[in-house]
């Protein structure tokens, strides 16, 4: 099985901004991504749609609000624990209403491996 890149986004009632982040994701990267959602409690019903939709993206409940760094180490902690689906060198943390340019995460981590 091929690892895929993780990225994670912490979502709370996201509404649009969650889709024009999950459309523009694929084309940031020519590797396979693995989106988790780590979700505060939403009640907007979008990152539930999001992961019935796109199967790269997975919905990851926290349990409730809280908070951004506790919802990311919670997302890195099940990433760490399940090597065999995800890359472990990088784990790219992103707030879910940023659009990517093409190729833009490859030149992210290829800055980064410099």
């Amino acid at each position: 099985m091929t690892t895929r890149l993780p990225v994670v986004t912490v979502t709370y009632s996201p509404g649009d901004h969650l889709h024009s982040f999950v459309e523009t994701l694929p084309a940031a990267t020519s590797r396979p991504v693995a989106l988790v959602m780590a979700d505060n409690g939403s009640t907007d019903g979008a990152p539930e749609a999001v992961a019935a939709r796109y199967d790269f993206a997975e919905f990851f409940p926290t349990g409730g609000n809280l908070g951004y760094g506790t919802a990311i180490n919670r997302a890195v902690a099940e990433i760490a624990a399940r090597p065999d689906e995800f890359d472990q060198e990088f784990v790219l943390v992103v707030n879910p209403d940023v659009t990517f340019e093409p190729g833009s995460v490859d030149a992210l981590l290829e800055a980064a491996r410099r």
